[in-house]
């Protein structure tokens, strides 16, 4: 028998001719044996079959829904504080300002929420799943790991961002909603947010200057402001959280509003 390295045209066509003849034989042995072809597995000529994606709609109770859903992220944020004790020291005279977060938070989806069912949805009354574990959960962990000296600072850190990223989502949908009486009704929510950023601003760079921007000397980043800008941003929130690493630098987080991935529409539940 030739090697491979001797074989001749005619050599590889018999092999070829075989192969295919071998190929087909297999085929049909498994059609007779019962066995079922598997939609998974593509062959030559096919294409597999695909679901394609249920059709959503991005309606004004999808975008209310939404933003009750990050009065829960604040509401069980708040409670987890005061039920971990995270506020010690001097911070510990901040519980009575988180209770009334909290209770305002509450308001605020309740109101939301009566939108939506008035509107035709039905009410979300739990936190946006997506927003828990990009960022709360993970900001938490760091917060309560070990070796966190600055635990309670950090919880303000948290708290302020919160606060700027219902800011922002309420901001964000004004422009959305088809229904103007519905456009009031969220920035009269957003700017209790603000006003609650604000506060915690204030207990993270207190006194008359920290109101508007400014600069650390030290580090050249940016200080916490009261009043950051003319216009409320859409930006992402930047924090640091943490036990600092062998540099000194806590880790970063980037904190976004909901995007078409985190809307709650109308066929999620809790």
């Amino acid at each position: 028998m030739n090697d491979f390295n001797n074989l001749t045209r005619r050599d590889l066509l018999k092999m070829s001719g075989l192969s295919i003849a071998g190929i087909a034989f297999l085929a049909s042995c498994g059609a007779q044996a019962g066995v079922t072809a598997s939609p998974n597995i593509a062959s030559a000529g096919t294409v597999p079959p695909t679901t394609a994606l249920g059709e959503v709609v991005i309606s004004d109770t999808v975008l209310l829904r939404t933003a009750a859903s990050l009065e829960y992220n604040a509401i069980d944020t708040y409670t987890k504080v005061l039920d971990g004790g995270l506020l010690t020291g001097d911070f510990a005279s901040l519980t009575d300002a988180v209770k009334r977060f909290r209770d305002d938070h509450m308001g605020h989806a309740d109101a939301i929420n009566a939108l939506v069912v008035s509107h035709g949805g039905k009410a979300h009354e739990c936190a946006n799943t997506r927003v828990n574990n990009l960022y709360v959960d993970p900001a938490l962990k760091l917060i309560t790991a070990d070796g966190n000296a600055d635990a309670s600072r950090d919880v303000v850190t948290l708290a302020h961002a919160l606060e700027n990223l219902a800011t922002q989502t309420y901001q964000g949908i004004v422009a959305l909603l088809a229904e103007p009486s519905l456009r009031g009704s969220a920035m009269r929510v957003g700017q209790d947010e603000a006003r609650h950023a604000v506060v915690l601003a204030q207990v993270l760079n207190p006194g008359y200057m920290a109101i508007g921007p400014s600069t650390d000397e030290a580090t050249g980043k940016a200080k916490v402001a009261s009043v950051p800008s003319t216009f409320g941003s859409l930006s992402s929130i930047q924090i640091s959280l943490g036990a600092p690493n062998s540099e000194g630098a806590k880790t970063s987080l980037s904190l976004e509003t909901p995007s078409l991935n985190g809307l709650v529409y109308d066929q999620i539940s809790c």
